[in-house]
């Protein structure tokens, strides 16, 4: 995976940690791991952190390759249930990316329900 190809990861992954407007510190920690994962410095934090809505996010994650979408999903998936609970602009944002990768919106709760908290 290029570099570019992991900043537009990161950037999706910014992108739903922020769309409620507040940054949980579990939400933070993970997109540091994130960081991490895909070798990117944490000095770069800025270039991931431009507003990316659910629509412009869903054509993000239709022009990632095809074997990558899926893993990216789930990252998203991941990066949404940080702070144990998924906000109404996480699901829509979750929606718009699943949807347009051709998930259905059961399979776009499952994974959800897969990995939050019971509570």
């Amino acid at each position: 995976m290029d570099a570019s190809l992991r900043q537009r990861i990161c950037q999706l992954i910014a992108g739903i940690v922020i769309t409620d407007e507040e940054l949980d510190p579990r939400e933070d920690a993970f997109v540091d791991r994130m960081l991490e994962r895909f070798g990117l410095d944490k000095s770069e934090r800025d270039v991931i952190f431009p507003l990316v809505d659910g629509e412009e996010a869903a054509a993000t994650m239709r022009g990632l390759p095809r074997e990558v979408q899926d893993e990216a999903f789930d990252l998203l998936v991941q990066a949404a249930v940080a702070d144990g609970k998924v906000v109404p602009e996480e699901r829509e944002y979750l929606g718009a990316i699943g949807m347009a990768i051709g998930m259905s919106e059961g399979e776009i709760e499952r994974r959800i329900a897969k990995l939050l908290p019971a509570g």
